[in-house]
């Protein structure tokens, strides 16, 4: 993916600067971790003070899974777990699927797409770094995000985006509705979930 920069020059004329848009240009840097004993309870408010949708998992120097706020809802709630006395160890996914900080912005949505997930741990050297979500490439690029979707089989049209990309038809990050969304300090969601 390529970000295009217009300068005026000093005669008038018009030049193009072309950036490729990197993993490290939009992932987030501030990594929230946890212990693996943690109850989800508690896992699930330190998520909400700090107003992040997911949350690494370490032992040790060791970055060993992630939990997400889908967990809660499909591995606990849907399964009826009682969230004080259930460890994030017990539903974290695991291994942690991870890209490079020097990675495309392509080449993280059509991995997301590929294994049906929502964001990646990115390392630099074997290490990590930081995590991207396909809500950072959809501030970027929103048709990335129909591409991280594709795996719904459904057809979509290039006339699905709005002129002004404030707003398009595709999945709402909430509730993962096809439907009209709109970006909500940096999340896509439909009406019914803004």
């Amino acid at each position: 993916m390529m970000k295009t920069i217009e300068r005026m020059e000093m005669d008038g004329t018009l030049e193009r600067d072309e950036k490729i848009i990197t993993v490290k240009d939009l992932m987030t840097q501030n990594i929230i971790s946890i212990l693996p004993e943690t109850s989800v309870v508690e896992a699930t408010r330190i998520m909400s003070a700090r107003d992040i949708s997911s949350i690494l998992i370490k032992t040790g120097d060791d970055y060993i899974g992630i939990f997400t706020d889908r967990d809660v809802m499909r591995k606990v709630v849907a399964s009826g777990l009682d969230p004080n006395n259930t460890a994030v160890r017990e539903i974290m996914s695991s291994p942690l699927i991870t890209i490079s900080e020097d990675a495309g912005i392509q080449e993280v949505a059509e991995k997301m797409r590929d294994r049906k997930i929502r964001r990646l741990v990115v390392i630099n050297e074997g290490v990590v770094v930081g995590i991207i979500s396909e809500s950072d490439i959809a501030r970027v690029e929103p048709e990335l995000h129909l591409l991280i979707r594709e795996h719904s089989k459904l057809q979509l049209h290039p006339s699905s985006y709005t002129e002004d990309r404030k707003s398009f038809v595709g999945f709402c990050e909430e509730c993962n509705n096809y439907s009209s969304l709109e970006n909500i300090d940096g999340r896509w969601l439909c009406k019914e979930c803004r």
